[in-house]
């Protein structure tokens, strides 16, 4: 199983209809400036990111629920105003630039990134708030209580008037120049006998490792790291890896697992315990990986699988 620890990340788009057209002028009118029944604060913490690193990077995320914004467990939403740097005049695009330079911002309504514009429908789901990196990082506020409205939401209330939310920074970004590094490694499974793999699910051959994450700079608020198994995650089949180029054996895979032998999570961050904001320090987390019987029918041969660190700052 090799490990590697590239950089990161993803992005989207968007149409109109005449009717939709003729509907937001319509709207437009009637609501031209609602009063606001809320201000929704998002981030408000003492951020820190690598001062350098890959564009379109999601450097934080955080998330405004349906019963935030019309205080019940849907909301029919209606229009969005997106505001760049945290107000003047607005924008149509779905990513817009905040006070830090280098940190811009994207709001996406059911998985949706938005600008401003109609958003007819109801919202269910938590609506996601991404701070996305567009540059040198170089710090700073992104905003506070008395200003910074990044975004304005109007929802429709049991068939009254719209009722207007603002959306508000808050919170400092912390430059830091530096990162952790994690060495890419190979770590060799010992040959096991295809008996001692006998039915679906059993495993063999376990082999110990420690995934090390080093060098990381004193100064971020949380390192952490997600796993992610080349080839995509297989459903129902946790901390397994898909077969990578050179497999000749066919019914197994192999399972990554920590110390206590519990399948790995992929996809999603895990904090590297340890990790002191006032220190520097490298870290070795303890693992380990198994074959694992997945099919009915197995032939013998090389199995091999890959997964790729990523890790994230806070």
């Amino acid at each position: 199983m090799k490990t590697t620890a590239p950089s990161q990340v993803r992005k989207q788009e968007n149409a109109l209809f005449f009717t939709w057209q003729l509907r937001a002028i319509v709207f437009l009118a009637a609501i031209a400036s609602p009063s606001a029944k809320a201000e929704i604060y998002v981030f408000g913490q003492q951020l820190s990111f690598p001062k350098y690193g890959a564009m379109g990077t999601i450097l934080a995320r955080d998330y405004i629920t349906p019963q935030q914004l019309c205080g019940q467990s849907k909301c029919d939403t209606t229009y969005l105003w997106a505001y760049p740097n945290g107000g003047g005049s607005t924008s149509s695009s779905t990513t817009i630039t905040t006070k830090v330079s280098g940190i811009s911002i994207r709001l996406l309504i059911n998985g949706r990134a938005y600008g401003t514009g109609p958003i007819w429908g109801e919202l269910s789901q938590p609506i996601e708030v991404q701070l996305v990196r567009y540059g040198q990082i170089l710090g700073g506020p992104l905003g506070d209580a008395a200003s910074s409205r990044y975004y304005g939401i109007t929802y429709d209330i049991s068939s009254t008037a719209a009722v207007l939310d603002t959306v508000k920074l808050t919170g400092t970004v912390t430059s830091i120049d530096g990162t952790c590094s994690v060495p890419s490694q190979t770590v060799k499974l010992p040959k096991t006998s295809i008996n001692s793999l006998d039915r679906i699910g059993s495993t063999a051959g376990t082999q110990s490792f420690q995934l090390r994450i080093n060098d990381c700079p004193k100064g971020y608020n949380r390192i952490g790291y997600t796993l992610d198994p080349v080839g995509g995650a297989i459903a129902n089949s946790p901390g397994v890896l898909p077969l990578a180029s050179g497999s000749t054996a066919s019914g197994m895979k192999i399972r990554v697992e920590n110390a206590q032998g519990v399948p790995a999570t992929m996809g999603t961050s895990i904090k590297v315990d340890g990790y002191n904001k006032a220190a520097d320090g490298s870290f070795a987390i303890p693992m380990q990986a198994s074959y694992i019987r997945t099919d009915t029918v197995a032939t013998p041969g090389t199995v091999n699988g890959t997964m790729t660190v990523l890790l994230d700052y806070r």
